[in-house]
């Protein structure tokens, strides 16, 4: 049994924990629940699975793609956990018997809560952790990180529309002592425009700031999302590079995916 298997299997019963559980209706008080715009809003925590493919294309001349499988779990009004699991390809040259393609770095949320939750704001905190548990040096950091989060989310005068400000902080700990320590800010916008009850539109400008190598990197990302069904999305999304030559920040990037709702509103209770 390898290494990557065994982090797979003890993520996956971590993530089973709430056994004795069962859902109830609830509503969340943000306004994007209303309007069908719930997993694009960070403040959001509903149940659900998604899966989705991002090619990028980096100013050093080579491609990355990358099919990540996310799963949330609400749990309570204020709770959520979330995984991560990536498999990635990379086009950069590399020595003989370097693998490009494989899994990736896996990431999980521990937990994400809600400080405050009202009709027209919400505040979150969560903390996340990216495991090394790349197949190769081309598809992950070689690092375990930790990676504090803070969101703040406040809803606008036309229903179901809302703005977002994101702020992520990522600092390795671990892992291979040949590869670059990792430390970066993350800091993201997010502005939701609902045209209808099954279309919307997402802006998302996204700033790094590497403690590492210095300077600041910037991409902007646009989706639009599409409700196929009450409980399912489906999304495009394209991205430019702006500035900087930050590892994440990419010349262009283009990006497709599902997701399905588990319950459409969820609250968890012990039986």
């Amino acid at each position: 049994m390898n290494r990557s298997f065994c982090w797979i299997l003890l993520i996956l019963l971590l993530q089973g924990f709430p056994r004795g559980i069962t859902a109830q209706t609830a509503n969340d008080t943000t306004a994007s629940q209303q309007s069908g715009a719930a997993a694009d809003d960070p403040s959001q925590f509903f149940t659900r699975i998604e899966l989705f493919n991002e090619l990028q294309h980096n100013p050093k001349d080579y491609y990355w793609n990358q099919t990540t499988l996310r799963t949330i779990v609400k749990l309570g009004k204020r709770f959520t956990t979330r995984l991560d699991i990536p498999y990635g390809y990379n086009t950069l040259s590399s020595p003989e018997g370097e693998k490009h393609n494989g899994l990736g770095d896996i990431s999980f949320r521990l937990l994400g809560f809600k400080l405050i939750d009202d009709p027209k704001s919400a505040i979150t905190l969560s903390m996340e952790v990216s495991l090394n548990t790349a197949e190769s040096k081309l598809l992950g950091t070689g690092k375990n990180m930790i990676i504090p989060l803070l969101s703040y989310t406040r809803t606008l005068k036309k229903p179901g529309n809302l703005v977002s400000v994101v702020l992520q902080q990522t600092n390795s700990f671990s892992g291979d002592e040949t590869r670059e320590n990792v430390s970066f800010t993350k800091l993201q916008g997010v502005y939701i425009k609902v045209w209808s009850k099954k279309m919307w539109t997402v802006v998302a400008p996204v700033i790094y700031i590497d403690y590492v190598h210095g300077g600041t990197s910037m991409n902007l990302e646009g989706r639009m999302v599409y409700a196929t069904a009450p409980r399912s999305n489906f999304w495009v999304q394209a991205g430019a590079g702006l500035y900087g030559d930050f590892l994440l920040r990419y010349q262009w990037a283009a990006q497709v995916g599902y997701r399905y709702f588990l319950f459409r509103n969820m609250n968890w209770k012990r039986k």
